[in-house]
């Protein structure tokens, strides 16, 4: 059994901050990967799925301040739909396959 295996069937909320330019969210690791990102839109991207963390602070002390411009996205996924990691980690950091949109903050050095 895969450890998430005891969350599946709910709903979980997950944090990833990402570059903002021209109105869509731009993956770090492959700028080809991009997608306007608005309020109850499910999204995916390729590879391993959506990279992302449980723990919102983690996700803003090692992944904001990279770009100008970066939005916070909130994200509720199914955790039977991880490709990668671990939810049970201290510092968790996952992937799933897809993922719905259910907030979109701006963060606070944008210009």
């Amino acid at each position: 059994m895969r450890a998430w295996q005891v969350f599946e069937g709910q709903t979980n909320r997950g944090y990833k901050v990402m570059r903002y330019e021209n109105g869509r969210a731009i993956a770090g690791a492959d700028s080809r990967q991009s997608f306007v990102p608005r309020v109850g839109t499910t999204v995916s991207m390729d590879g391993n799925g959506i990279y992302m963390s449980p723990n919102k602070q983690y996700v803003l002390d090692y992944y904001s301040g990279l770009h100008d411009n970066e939005i916070l996205l909130t994200f509720e996924f199914d955790p039977s739909e991880i490709t990668f990691g671990n939810l049970t980690d201290r510092e968790s950091e996952i992937a799933v396959v897809s993922a719905k949109i259910v907030d979109v903050e701006a963060l606070n050095h944008l210009t």
